[in-house]
């Protein structure tokens, strides 16, 4: 590399995908002290030691789970440790738990679910629990057994209910260093400032999972998470420094992207409202994971973002048919929103990528 302090996001196509040595699904974070890849393959025997992204939920784990959900028996529904005081903790016959989230209209549960799906065509599952939808039928089999809880619950017979797995010893995580400032407000990560080169590979590893956090919460116009601690900003100058509503991290350090039902319905009316925060967010950013960032772009070229994500929908998910898609204004804004994201990328590429002679 040159003699300038340098931070670049490339792309590694040369590196003999074909042959399965390394997969391309890969992104380099390189700077004078650090050189990190994110997202597996086998590491070549020129590579220093690199540090993975957790891994979080895999696909296999996640079929198993949905699979065994959709016709689990509910034995107990209880109070607290799912979000909002309508939701239920529900404990399956089987000794397993899952959230069961009650939308207070229709249209909340409908984004749970298209977050969920968007962020599977993404390849961002690994940092969203697996989500199966289930009616509320007190005389059918699967919730015979809490027909009291039920009642107490004061859920609408026939209404549509998300279960999500439950997770147990989750922590709270707090904004990275790198985006605050003094005081106390994101500030973009400038590549010249050399910001990326001080961090450790632990501290890259773990930025690079709040980068795709990011993408994801503009792409659905999700305002209930970060976006939410920069509106709190104006009255509450320390609310960086606090833990990130929504966003835990899990035993094995990937960051776990909960209560996702803002998203691509509701955020998108809204988005007018939040998009002055949404926005400036992304963009002060610049480094992405590459199996991300090819995603978007493929999205991007094939002009068909809500097309594939609702095929996927419907091809995983029974009760599809129960909520109503994605409406053909909202496809448009997810389309849009793709392509001012890719358009970013491809920016950040042209301004940082590797250039001859570094």
């Amino acid at each position: 590399m040159g003699k300038e302090n340098r931070t670049i996001v490339r792309e590694d196509t040369h590196l003999g995908h074909k042959e399965g040595t390394l997969s391309w699904n890969t992104t380099y974070i390189r700077s004078l002290k650090t050189q990190v890849r994110l997202d597996g393959g086998q590491q070549q025997e020129e590579e220093t030691p690199i540090r993975q992204v957790p891994r979080g939920f895999s696909e296999a784990q996640a079929s198993s789970w949905l699979e065994a959900a959709r016709c689990a028996r509910v034995v107990a529904l209880e109070r607290g440790g799912c979000g909002r005081s309508s939701n239920r903790l529900a404990l399956f016959a089987d000794g397993t738990r899952a959230c069961v989230r009650y939308g207070i209209n229709p249209e909340q549960i409908q984004g749970e679910a298209l977050s969920y799906y968007l962020a599977r065509l993404l390849g961002l599952q690994r940092h969203v629990p697996p989500l199966a939808l289930a009616r509320v039928e007190a005389r059918g089999a699967q919730w015979a057994q809490v027909q009291e809880e039920l009642r107490a619950a004061h859920w609408t017979e026939g209404s549509v209910v998300s279960l999500t797995r439950w997770l147990p010893n989750l922590t709270d995580v707090v904004v990275p260093a790198p985006w605050r400032s003094e005081d106390g407000r994101l500030r973009p990560l400038h590549d010249a400032g050399g910001e990326l080169a001080n961090l450790s590979q632990t501290e890259l590893v773990d930025l690079v999972q709040w980068t795709d956090l990011i993408l994801f919460d503009y792409l659905t116009a999700n305002f209930d998470r970060l976006v939410s601690n920069l509106f709190s900003l104006q009255w509450d100058p320390r609310v960086m420094q606090r833990a990130t509503s929504n966003l835990h991290r899990g035993p094995g350090g990937a960051l776990v992207f909960l209560d996702n039902e803002a998203g691509l319905v509701h955020g998108y009316r809204v988005a007018g409202m939040w998009d002055k925060y949404n926005e400036p967010l992304l963009q002060s950013v610049c480094v992405f994971r590459e199996r991300t960032a090819r995603r978007v772009l493929e999205l991007h070229r094939g002009q068909d973002a809500a097309a594939r994500l609702l095929r996927l929908y419907r091809r995983h998910e029974p009760r599809f048919p129960e909520l109503a898609a994605l409406a053909d204004p909202h496809a448009q804004l997810l389309q849009h929103r793709l392509d001012f994201l890719a358009k970013h990328i491809l920016h950040c590429k042209a301004k940082y990528g590797r250039r001859p002679g570094t």
